[in-house]
């Protein structure tokens, strides 16, 4: 699997849900940003796996919540933002991180798995709001939302509206592209969230010892490695000294200066000779 090409205009989802907000400002995060700067994810992570999962490992790649779109408001607009929703039909609910039924079914204690599951969530659930999608578009029919606020993102920024350029329906920045109250971020922004909401996550007190949470925060920030123009350099310019030195030690110069540039084949088992002749980023071998 390799990249796409980056979105041009809004996507649908993030702009009817921008539209609900109007004229809130909102950021798509997560899968939604990935997907708009080319990243094939989608609503949900990008299944490439092989050899044996726990049942753990497979919720988080595979359940209704991994999926869900995630968007950020400002602290301030967050719980005006939840009346917003709330006013459009939108349903307070709790994340579904259930397996398939098939899976479920199966199980000796479904609620102890449930509970195991939901636990590696424990920091993100009440730091954010969860939404059931409205009846009735059968598009959207099981879908959730996932309301964050800024303190939990670490993605907004003071002048981010003031365009640098205009085409078509956006403004530009370096940092994001703008299509009225709709922010999306460019790589260096979002890279520079996760890498923050990252540290967050190991460093919290509270909350010590690995996550799902974590993990499919690395994930992607990985994913965003390998199929986007997202280099060793791509945090330069950050004045969060530590956001940089943790990029730099799990993916940047130090991790290269130890293990080597990643690999960007597209291949079913490497040295079998039948890598695709371009890379995951669509560049020519």
């Amino acid at each position: 699997m390799f990249r796409r090409p980056r979105l041009t205009e809004a996507d649908g989802r993030s702009l009817r849900l921008s539209k609900v907000l109007q004229p809130t400002d909102m950021i798509p995060w997560a899968n939604l940003a990935m997907w708009y700067l080319g990243v094939p994810i989608g609503l949900g992570v990008s299944i490439s796996f092989s050899g044996e999962l726990d049942l753990c490992s497979f919720s988080l790649m595979t359940s209704r919540s991994s999926q869900a779109p995630m968007i950020v408001v400002r602290d301030e607009d967050y719980a005006a933002s939840i009346g917003k929703f709330e006013s459009a039909g939108f349903q307070r609910g709790v994340p579904n991180r259930a397996p398939p039924p098939e899976v479920l079914d199966d199980l000796p204690n479904p609620q102890q798995v449930l509970e195991e599951i939901n636990a590696g969530y424990r920091r993100l659930d009440p730091s954010c709001t969860v939404f059931d999608y409205p009846l009735g578009d059968p598009g959207e029919e099981g879908m959730q939302l996932f309301l964050i606020p800024d303190s939990f993102a670490h993605i907004f920024e003071e002048n981010m509206s003031d365009p640098s350029t205009t085409t078509g329906d956006a403004t530009s920045t370096a940092r994001f592209h703008s299509y009225g109250n709709l922010h999306y971020p460019l790589e260096p922004t979002l890279v520079e969230s996760f890498v923050k909401a990252t540290i967050d996550e190991e460093t919290d007190p509270g909350f010590p010892g690995y996550s799902s949470w974590e993990l499919l925060l690395q994930s992607w920030i990985s994913m965003m490695g390998g199929y986007l123009e997202v280099n060793n350099d791509i945090l330069d310019n950050c004045t969060d000294k530590k956001a940089v030195e943790w990029y730099s030690e799990k993916h940047g110069r130090i991790h290269e200066a130890k293990f080597g540039p990643p690999d960007l084949r597209i291949t079913k088992r490497l040295g079998s000779g039948k890598e695709m002749p371009i890379d995951m980023r669509g560049n020519p071998l």
